[in-house]
């Protein structure tokens, strides 16, 4: 196939409205996809909290905020550069988000462009945000294993699931 040849074309998915807020699938994407990058988010800040909580920092240069928290009366006296059990366990888990997170972003506007049924669609975008949500929760209250790999490989093959039809639907 030429470029621009039959099929969907760039030009013709953005004409027919497939990437616009009109598009109820292409939406609930951007919706899904908005909450999911704020709990990515939310991560990074959790992991600042927990550093501040604890007095935990990693370089020199962040001595600054431990003198700082010394003069207000706020420091435990943490060692620098100790690892922390909370702190590892947000970092760990916001790293696993942008292990997924992006991915499922990408994929998920890729999806739009084969004009899934919106059910289905919606489907694959609310299970991987909750499979995300709990992911967090197993990972930092902890909950036992396997909960956190189960809530991991919902997530993980929702992304899977929506790369099938985008396979079927372009020529390699």
């Amino acid at each position: 196939m030429q470029y621009g040849g039959g099929g969907h074309t760039l030009n013709n998915l953005i004409s027919n409205g497939s990437y616009s807020f009109s598009n109820p699938i292409f939406a609930s994407l951007a919706g899904y996809s908005s909450l999911a990058l704020l709990k990515m988010l939310g991560m990074s800040t959790y992991t600042i909290i927990q550093r501040f909580r604890t007095g935990n920092f990693t370089t020199p240069e962040d001595n600054i905020y431990k003198q700082l928290m010394n003069h207000i009366g706020l420091s435990n006296n943490s060692m620098m550069g100790n690892k922390n059990d909370l702190i590892e366990r947000a970092r760990e888990n916001h790293l696993n988000d942008l292990e997924n997170i992006i991915p499922f972003v990408l994929v998920g506007l890729f999806y739009v462009g084969t004009q899934p049924k919106v059910d289905c669609a919606l489907w694959h975008f609310r299970i991987f945000l909750l499979s995300r949500l709990f992911h967090t929760i197993a990972y930092q209250v902890p909950l036992p294993q396997p909960t956190r790999t189960i809530s991991w490989l919902l997530g993980y093959s929702s992304i899977i699931s929506m790369t099938i039809p985008i396979l079927r639907s372009i020529q390699l």
